[in-house]
């Protein structure tokens, strides 16, 4: 019968994991499966070996004040009732403060109604690891009527053993808001902040949403600061400005109007009274004006005062787009070589580069270099790729790590890829390969 690793084998062919908001990372052999449900991972014996046990990972955020309690909850006789025996469990060879219980307790049959009133014992390991406002708690326990094999505890105990948390770990979205609102409290004493909606902060009327922030802190949680602040920064500004910075005349900005890509489902929350147009795979084309070192979206009721239709406001964006694209040519990476081209991308993210796609130039230029049509990801604002239809096996990669970004990037986009043509541009779907 094939069996799990020994201790000495276990990471001779491995894999990493990483946990929720990169809380932490476990290494694991290819003989178990992890997988992530919300908050819990389960561990189990890949398909083919005996399914006689699994382990189930949670992770936990916990206010400074709450820790001892909470690590207290989580108890043998909460997690494994009607407990018949229990005691201290196998210590981890790890630097991470943890304690560790195993035991035996009692679960009704789940079989035929006739087995349901017999209760059948399982056997179960504890563990709970804790760093700094972190808990990880981790159960281990067999089947019903069996006890666990030996080589399981090892595995399991080598994945503990294997665990390396962040630095400095994340906050989860309601404990970052508080922080934010500390943070402008702070700086602005004289100004109201108060939560609301989801996740956005009210700053003396001027609504925040802190979903792109909190994208940017969850890859760079040791730098609140530097994210949140400029952002306020520039709100405050905004709020001193005069009637006529807030509804210039054109003549002052039009130089300065762009366009811009948006998610239309982000939109929803965020961009409600700006002009908008809708565009390909769930994205719109909003417009924004130009600060240097900030932008703010044009909104509905500065047609009127302009004179301008939406068409029109597009045509000038258009062209505004252009020259900016003839002052700051894009610098390129080109995978392959010229006989066969496969992908590029931008060198240097830029707040204009997903934006150049709505540029028909841009289209045939990537036609010029893949071919009649060429396949293109957006995940987020800064960010594009184009790719090859010739290689299927690439264009598979390709969409993967497009949905990877798009759901750890800032300003993110669309997780589906689209497709440049001599018709313009379409959604992909794989029939079109």
């Amino acid at each position: 019968m094939d069996r799990f690793p020994s201790q000495s084998e276990f990471f001779s062919n491995e894999q990493e994991f990483e946990g929720p908001a990169r809380w932490f990372r476990c290494r694991y052999p290819d003989r178990v499966t992890l997988t992530q449900k919300e908050s819990v991972i389960e561990v189990r014996p890949r398909q083919g070996l005996p399914a006689d046990w699994s382990m189930a990972l949670y992770a936990a955020w916990v206010d400074a004040d709450d820790m001892p309690e909470s690590a207290s909850t989580f108890s043998a006789s909460s997690l494994f009732p009607d407990v018949v025996r229990h005691g201290a469990g196998r210590l981890l060879n790890t630097d991470v403060r943890h304690r560790a219980w195993q035991g035996r307790s009692r679960r009704r049959g789940s079989g035929r109604w006739w087995q349901r009133p017999w209760k059948r014992s399982y056997e179960w390991f504890l563990w709970v690891l804790e760093h700094r406002r972190l808990l990880l708690v981790a159960s281990l326990q067999s089947v019903p009527g069996q006890t666990l094999p030996d080589d399981a505890v090892d595995v399991c105990s080598a994945i503990l053993e294997s665990v390396r948390f962040a630095d400095t770990p994340a906050m989860p979205p309601e404990p970052f808001r508080r922080e934010v609102m500390k943070l402008a409290r702070r700086h602005y004493p004289l100004l109201t902040v108060r939560a609301k909606g989801r996740f956005s902060i009210d700053l003396q009327g001027s609504e925040i949403n802190l979903s792109n922030f909190y994208r940017s802190y969850l890859r760079q949680p040791e730098s609140l600061s530097g994210i949140i602040l400029p952002a306020l920064t520039s709100v405050v500004r905004l709020q001193e400005w005069g009637p006529d910075q807030i509804q210039p005349d054109l003549s002052d900005v039009e130089s300065r109007i762009m366009p811009m890509l948006y998610s239309e489902e982000n939109a929803r929350d965020s961009l409600d009274g700006f002009v908008q147009l809708p565009w390909i795979g769930g994205l719109i084309q909003v417009f924004v004006i130009d600060e240097d070192d900030t932008y703010r979206f044009v909104p509905r009721r500065l047609l009127e005062r302009w004179g301008l239709s939406v068409e029109q406001l597009r045509d000038l964006a258009m062209k505004n787009l252009a020259a900016y694209a003839s002052e700051h040519p894009m610098q390129v990476n080109l995978v392959g070589d010229e006989e066969d081209p496969r992908m590029l991308v931008p060198v240097h993210p830029d707040p204009y580069n997903s934006a150049r796609l709505l540029d028909a130039d841009l289209h045939r230029r990537l036609r010029q270099i893949f071919g009649p049509e060429v396949a293109v990801g957006v995940p987020n604002r800064d960010f594009f790729v184009a790719v090859s239809l010739n290689h299927p096996g690439l264009m598979s990669h390709v969409q993967e790590r497009v949905i990877q970004d798009y759901h750890s990037m800032h300003h993110p986009l669309t997780q589906r890829l689209l497709v440049i043509s001599a018709d313009g541009v379409s959604e992909y779907c794989a029939a079109d390969s």
